[in-house]
C-alpha cells in the first residue's frame, strides 16, 4: 500500500489541482448523485454495470519502462516510471467514475503526460518553497496533523496506516511539512489574483449553458434476492416466491423500509434499502427502465435483473431543469477566480522550469503510449 508513503505527491497535487488544474466545467454542474456509499467491510452490488477497469492490475508491456526507470530528473532528483504510473493509477480510478471504459482507456496517454508534468512541477515548487523565507512552525503542523487525524476513517489509526506502509511518523511529518510549506508558497505568489467580477460570473454562465443542466433523477430503495452461481432453476423459484410474498405484505400495508433492512441481500439494507439519487444510465436498463416509469411512493412488481429480483419503491422524482444564475454564483465565483490564480502560478512554474536543469530521459519517448497500453 503507497497512499500514505506518497502522500507528499498527492496533498501537494491536491494544492497544484486548487490552482493549476483549477475546476473543470463538468464540476460547475450538479454533481450526479451516486449510491449512498457503504463501508468497505461491505461490497455494494453495482446496479450500474460499468466494469471497473481498476478489478485487475494493468497487464505488463514487456515494451513498457520498468518501474525503476528513470524518466526526468529535475534538479539531480530523479523521477521513475513507477512514480508516474502511481499518479496515473489514482487519477484513472478517478475518471473511471466519470467516464465509459472505451473513452477512458484512450487517456492514458493524456493523463500519463499530465502526472509527469505535475510530478516536475511538485519538484520544482518544493525547491523554490525550501529555499525561501517561509516557515511553517511546529504549532501549524501539530495543528494540521490533528484536522488528518480527526478527518480519518474510523477502523485505523494514522500510526497503523504508516506502519503498513512502512513509514515512520517523523518522515511522515516532513513530508507533510513540505506539503504545507509549498501550499504558502502557492498562496504568496497567486495572492495578487483579482476576484471575478459579476461581470465575468455573468457572461460565464451565459457563454456555458450545459454546465447548468441538473438531469431527470429518482431516488429510490429496492429489495434484493441476489443471484449466485449456484443457483439452480428451483432455488430461483424459491427466491422468486419469498420476494412475492414480501411484496403481498408490503400491498397490506407493512413497512418497506423494515422488510428491506431484514431480507435484503444488498448491502443497501443497512439503510432501509436506500440506493440514494441516480439519473438515466447509471443503473441496469431493467432497474432503470421502472424506476423511471413509477409513481413517486409506489413498489413496483418483481423486476429482475443480471443481479437477482427486485422491489423497487421510488421516492422521489427530479425533472430535468436548469440551476439559476444565483444558486450557482458562488461557486462560479471560486472557479473563476481559481482560474486567474491558475494562470499566476503556471506562469512562476514556467519560470522555473525556464531556470531549472530538468533532464528527458530517452524511454520517456514512449512511455505515455507505453502506460496506454
Amino acid at each position: 500500500m503507497m497512499t500514505i508513503k506518497r502522500a507528499s505527491l498527492f496533498i501537494t497535487g491536491a494544492v497544484l489541482i486548487a490552482f493549476v488544474a483549477g475546476c473543470s466545467e463538468e464540476e460547475l454542474a450538479p454533481a450526479t448523485p451516486e449510491t449512498t456509499v457503504v463501508p468497505e467491510t461491505t461490497q455494494e452490488i453495482d446496479l450500474t454495470q460499468v466494469p471497473d477497469l481498476f478489478e485487475q492490475p494493468l497487464q505488463p508491456n514487456p515494451l513498457a519502462p520498468t518501474a525503476e526507470d528513470v524518466i526526468v530528473t529535475v534538479e539531480g532528483k530523479d523521477i521513475t516510471h513507477g512514480e508516474i504510473m502511481q499518479a496515473v493509477q489514482m487519477t484513472m480510478q478517478q475518471l473511471s467514475r466519470q467516464m465509459p471504459p472505451q473513452q477512458l482507456s484512450e487517456m492514458y496517454g493524456k493523463v500519463y503526460q499530465s502526472m509527469l508534468d505535475q510530478l516536475i512541477a511538485n519538484t520544482l515548487l518544493e525547491k523554490a518553497a525550501n529555499n525561501s523565507s517561509l516557515a511553517v512552525s511546529d504549532a501549524e503542523l501539530d495543528e494540521e496533523v490533528t484536522k488528518i487525524k480527526t478527518g480519518a476513517p474510523e477502523g485505523q489509526s494514522l500510526e497503523e496506516a504508516l506502519a503498513a506502509n512502512k513509514t515512520s511518523v517523523d518522515e511522515w511529518k516532513e513530508n507533510l511539512r513540505n506539503q504545507m510549506l509549498v501550499g504558502k508558497l502557492v498562496k504568496e505568489k497567486t495572492a495578487g489574483a483579482a476576484e471575478a467580477s459579476p461581470e465575468e460570473i455573468a457572461a460565464f454562465y451565459q457563454q456555458n449553458p450545459d454546465s447548468f443542466q441538473v438531469p431527470e433523477s429518482v431516488s429510490a430503495s429496492h429489495i434484493l434476492m441476489a443471484f449466485s452461481e449456484e443457483d439452480t432453476d428451483e432455488t430461483k423459484a424459491e427466491k422468486k416466491a419469498k420476494l412475492t410474498a414480501l411484496k403481498e405484505q408490503i400491498d397490506a400495508g407493512a413497512n418497506f423500509e423494515e422488510l428491506a433492512t431484514a431480507n435484503s441481500d444488498c448491502p443497501s439494507s443497512q439503510r432501509g434499502g436506500s440506493l440514494g439519487s441516480f439519473s438515466r444510465g447509471q443503473m441496469v436498463p431493467e432497474f432503470e427502465a421502472a424506476a423511471f416509469t413509477m409513481d413517486v411512493g409506489t413498489v413496483s412488481d418483481l423486476v429482475e435483473t443480471q443481479f437477482g429480483y427486485h422491489l423497487i419503491k421510488v421516492t422521489d422524482h427530479q425533472a430535468a431543469s436548469v440551476r439559476p444564475l444565483p444558486e450557482v454564483t458562488e461557486q462560479l465565483s471560486e472557479y473563476l477566480s481559481s482560474q486567474k490564480k491558475q494562470k499566476m502560478l503556471m506562469t512562476y512554474i514556467d519560470g522555473l522550469k525556464e531556470a531549472a536543469d530538468i533532464v528527458m530521459h530517452k524511454q520517456d519517448m514512449d512511455s505515455g503510449a507505453a502506460a496506454a497500453e
